[in-house]
């Protein structure tokens, strides 16, 4: 019998590292630290690269930047099985007009994409969907938009990274019970630090046109979710410090902090 006792670093945000990295790669040029190669980071930094941002890696930074969705050509993109990866990127590979393709599992195309089915009808823009692939060609336009609170806030976030871009404003209204808004308040905070404006009216959020994204660095916060685990240790008797978390993060499962004094 023992009882744990040291300091440790909690692990990354992955949640973060993703949505910093997208709006990175929409910049003039960023530096991203504290990156962990997951699976799902490793098939966001493919897919980026594919559509025609420029990516370096060393070690735990990433370089990235110079992606211009309006100008990307016609391009197969590989979201191996990140779920998060192909939702963000469906609205940037309707912003060009050429015939973008994206590839995965088979599990992962077996969940649901038809939000983006419907707004691709609204847009005149082609969409096929196989059971490994979708094929999407056509314009995204800005406008009005809704979408139901009760499914993934995936298709939410990867909206908030595509409209701004447009000419025009945009209007993104949310329906229903809202589930995963935590989740939508990190892409906003992301869009935030990189110099995009989303305003919160409601259960509607205001997104102005022909915004930039502006070259940051940044360091990606600790991951709440994995510092449970090791701050559960104190919870047994044990003395561990778990550093690297921001306070004031939006992260939802800061919340287990509560939960442990409870």
């Amino acid at each position: 019998k023992s009882k744990a006792k040291g300091i440790i670093a909690a692990p990354p945000s992955k949640s973060m590292a993703h949505r910093a990295l997208i709006c990175g790669a929409l910049s003039g040029g960023s530096k991203i630290t504290n990156i962990e190669y997951s699976n799902d980071i490793l098939a966001i930094l493919d897919c980026l690269t594919a559509l025609g941002a420029k990516i370096e890696s060393k070690d735990s930074i990433i370089e990235c930047g110079a992606l211009n969705p309006f100008n990307s050509k016609e391009a197969t993109l590989d979201c191996r099985e990140s779920g998060s990866t192909l939702r963000f990127m469906i609205p940037l590979c309707m912003l060009s007009g050429s015939n973008i393709t994206l590839v995965g599992s088979e599990r992962l195309f077996a969940r649901n994409l038809t939000i983006y089915e419907e707004i691709t009808k609204q847009n005149s823009i082609f969409f096929e969907k196989g059971k490994n692939s979708l094929t999407v060609c056509g314009k995204l336009k800005s406008g009005s938009y809704k979408i139901a609170g009760n499914i993934s806030s995936q298709f939410i976030s990867g909206l908030l990274f595509a409209l701004p871009l447009l000419d025009g404003d945009s209007t993104l209204e949310i329906t229903g019970e809202y589930e995963s808004e935590p989740y939508v308040d990190l892409t906003i905070k992301s869009l935030s630090d990189f110099g995009v404006t989303i305003e919160k009216c409601g259960r509607a959020y205001k997104i102005k046109g022909n915004q930039n994204y502006a070259s940051q660095n940044i360091t990606v916060e600790g991951d709440y979710s994995n510092a449970a685990f090791l701050d559960g240790f104190n919870l047994l008797g044990g003395d561990v410090k778990v550093t690297g978390l921001d306070e004031n993060s939006l992260q939802g499962d800061k919340i287990y902090k509560r939960m442990y004094e409870d």
